[in-house]
């Protein structure tokens, strides 16, 4: 059975740029730990990860069922990645990435509109499919630039998981989430970020 990616908004400290340049070495350094990269993958990669803006990329533990996490200002990818296919894993990595500038085009906001917005359960779940879609798409044409350089495998083919996903599906995870958003009367960014943190990463 697939897994579904499921991509929240986690509120990470706010880091300076050399911060933020060893975050991204040491996510790379992980990957290389388990993969082979060329230079020229690995600078491509962290030329991709830089440009988004992303303030903050890591590998963690996940106790829920999902390979990535968008967040605001970074980006959580799960563990159990590593084990998955170089061309899975950066797949995985770049439909997080996607997220970053998605935060950047509808704002802060809007992405959390879905969660506690004024729109009614059936909206807020189209728009989540729609930004998830997108991902995939983006995600893929940029595997495709890679393939095209013969940095990875050419005969992979990207996922696109959310087209599959029937809506029911996604209207389900997302009006959970709102009811519990609401039982525990959470409305903040912060407060908003801490519950899909807590809900997603395994602090063990």
């Amino acid at each position: 059975m697939r897994e579904m990616y499921l991509h929240n908004y986690i509120n990470f400290k706010p880091l300076l740029k050399e911060d933020v340049n060893d975050s991204i070495s040491s996510f790379l350094d992980k990957i290389e730990s388990k993969h082979k990269l060329s230079e020229e993958l690995r600078n491509k990669i962290e030329d991709f990860i830089e440009k988004s803006g992303c303030d903050k990329i890591e590998f963690a533990k996940f106790r829920f069922p999902a390979l990535g996490v968008a967040v605001h200002d970074g980006v959580l990818i799960n563990e159990m990645a590593l084990y998955q296919k170089l061309e899975t894993l950066i797949f995985v990595i770049f439909h997080e990435i996607a997220h970053q500038y998605q935060f950047k085009k509808y704002g802060e906001e809007k992405m959390y509109e879905c969660y506690v917005g004024d729109i009614s359960d059936d909206e807020a779940a189209e728009f989540l499919q729609k930004t998830e879609i997108v991902a995939d798409e983006f995600a893929t044409r940029k595997l495709r630039e890679l393939q095209k350089l013969n940095l990875i495998e050419s005969s992979f083919v990207p996922p696109q998981m959310y087209k599959n996903i029937p809506k029911p599906q996604i209207n389900q995870v997302v009006t959970n989430i709102r009811m519990s958003l609401k039982r525990q009367n959470i409305k903040s960014p912060e407060k908003i970020s801490e519950f899909f943190y807590n809900m997603v990463k395994d602090n063990l």
